[in-house]
């Protein structure tokens, strides 16, 4: 396994030379969330957007530990609970998920010097299915292993972590073999894993005092290194070998 720093040096240079920019990219990605969120909100309480008096509220509330005046501010809340609402609540879940497929697969894409057109946000449509049940599973066993304390459910999340990107360099594997694949991918990995997330907790925190705008920069930085983690972990070559080796392109 290549070292830490080399790997962050190598995507920094990937998102450098990038023919189409990622942070372009991600600037898209993260509007388009953005929007997916504030439609879930007005649908939930009948505004895309909390007012300003009802966010002094909580912070005083949260300020002086009042749990009485949370559960007050709580309870006025418009909140709906139908099985409409739910469903929606899902269905934009769902779309989420393969928004962010084909954000992985720009990223695929660009660490192997193609040119990934803003068009490969949608690529994840061509294997949705898979993605979903994908994603099922791994919420199901991850909130099954959390329930025997946090950190059970912490070590689950990082052995299904590498699940999705194995659906997407084999189409022709299962949701089942792609998680399969990730818990061997993971074996002995999942410490340097957890190290590189600790190693961007800096950057996160600072990402809240610019209200998420470094998230544009943070976003293909994580995911790049990741994917480097992840071909190392699959045998794949990385960083400027052929296209070849996703045999979704």
């Amino acid at each position: 396994m290549r070292e830490r720093a080399e790997i962050k040096a190598e995507a920094k240079d990937i998102m450098r030379s990038a023919r189409v920019s990622p942070y372009v990219m991600t600037l898209i990605l993260l509007v388009i969330g953005f929007v997916l969120d504030r439609v879930q909100m007005l649908v939930e309480f009948g505004s895309p957007f909390f007012s300003a008096s009802y966010a002094m509220e909580v912070y005083r509330a949260m300020l002086y530990g009042d749990s009485s005046a949370l559960e007050g501010i709580a309870a006025s809340l418009p909140a709906q609970t139908g099985t409409g609402f739910f469903f929606f609540s899902i269905l934009i879940a769902l779309f989420t998920q393969i928004l962010n497929a084909g954000y992985y697969i720009y990223c695929m894409g660009i660490r192997r010097g193609a040119e990934m057109p803003y068009s490969t946000l949608a690529d994840g449509l061509g294997v949705a299915g898979k993605l979903i049940w994908c994603w099922v599973q791994i919420s199901v066993r991850t909130f099954l292993w959390s329930m025997l304390f946090i950190i059970p459910g912490i070590i689950a999340a990082y052995r299904y972590r590498f699940a999705y990107y194995n659906i997407l360099t084999d189409d022709s594997v299962s949701a089942g073999e792609a998680i399969r694949r990730s818990c061997q991918q993971t074996m002995g990995r999942k410490g340097a894993l957890f190290v590189l997330d600790l190693s961007f907790l800096g950057w996160a925190i600072l990402s809240g005092f610019t209200f998420g705008l470094l998230q544009i920069w943070l976003t293909p930085y994580m995911t790049l290194c990741d994917l480097a983690y992840f071909e190392d972990a699959a045998g794949l070559s990385g960083g400027t070998a052929g296209i070849e080796d996703y045999s979704q392109y």
